[in-house]
């Protein structure tokens, strides 16, 4: 059951609608003549893993011209998917010109990095440590190679499923490098979740990443608990009042009982949130629907800022 507050404390949003939002004007309509740029799978080589990794970034249609530095969005993809999965999926790129050229939201950089399957989070052997990769090596990386605005408050990070767990580790863990946090269908399990998931998919998911006690003892590990977003939250919760929260989740969506455990807990330290509910399930279509008001909200944080 969801619960309610004042305003003053928590923003809730419950949509259980089956159509989708409509932006301004029709989104597959508009054909802009001057269209950002989509750079594909370019790479930067990391000191930490000790290999290149790859992303794809978007910059807005203005960044040849203007002098200004942008805005950044991180935009984390779901596991199976790679740094073109917001292009290709869900053609992000257009989505963003429109409503930049609509006026809907500023002019942004939008970095889409290659996460593999590490959960955003370095694994509990540390053989491919990317959570210090994307923090330590490659935020500065875009920092220093592209003509973005610097510091948190021109820095958001989002993502659905893995992506939404990672964005939710990040700035739970690094509260002073982003100003909001966006996490679609984010991949949020309470410790019974974790405990009663298939074998077959812990072992493949899961164990390389958190170890292998959770499924073979029944025990939790203590990385699991290290980078469990519902226990993080109570460690440091005034830090967390800094971040403007977004969270989107289906009310048939399987990961829907760990987002409303996490909802709950913000509810529980006073921190002012927007969580979001609508028909559907966790799927392409879902997210697609999402885009544009997770767009908008971003749009609306770094003008604020």
């Amino acid at each position: 059951m969801i619960k309610r507050f004042p305003v003053a404390f928590i923003f809730i949003s419950s949509l259980i609608a089956h159509s989708a939002t409509v932006c301004p004007q029709s989104l597959e309509s508009v054909d802009r003549e001057i269209k950002g740029m989509v750079q594909h799978s370019l790479s930067f080589y990391s000191m930490a893993a000790g290999e290149e990794i790859n992303y794809t970034i978007y910059l807005p249609p203005d960044y040849s011209t203007s002098p200004d530095g942008f805005p950044v969005l991180f935009l984390l993809h779901g596991l199976g998917g790679n740094e073109n999965s917001w292009i290709e999926d869900f053609s992000v790129h257009r989505v963003t010109d429109s409503l930049i050229a609509d006026g809907a939201i500023p002019s942004i950089i939008i970095v889409m990095p290659d996460g593999r399957r590490s959960y955003y989070i370095n694994d509990v052997r540390n053989d491919f440590p990317y959570e210090s990769v994307f923090i330590q090596e490659f935020i500065p990386f875009i920092d220093s190679m592209y003509r973005t605005k610097k510091g948190k408050p021109f820095r958001i990070i989002g993502g659905l499923s893995m992506g939404g767990f990672g964005t939710l580790i990040y700035c739970i863990r690094y509260p002073g490098y982003f100003s909001a946090a966006i996490a679609l269908s984010a991949a949020v399990r309470t410790d019974s979740m974790i405990i009663n998931e298939k074998a077959d998919k812990y072992s493949q998911n899961f164990s390389p990443i958190f170890g292998d006690s959770i499924q073979q003892y029944k025990q939790l590990t203590h990385h699991w608990i290290e980078n469990n977003p519902i226990y993080m939250v109570s460690r440091h919760p005034d830090s967390l009042r800094t971040i403007s929260w977004y969270f989107d989740c289906g009310l048939s969506d399987y990961l829907l009982p760990g987002n409303e455990a996490l909802h709950d807990l913000l509810i529980t330290h006073k921190i002012p949130h927007e969580f979001h509910i609508r028909s559907g399930g966790h799927e392409r279509a879902y997210w697609k629907a999402a885009l544009v008001p997770a767009l908008l909200f971003a749009g609306r944080v770094f003008i604020e800022k």
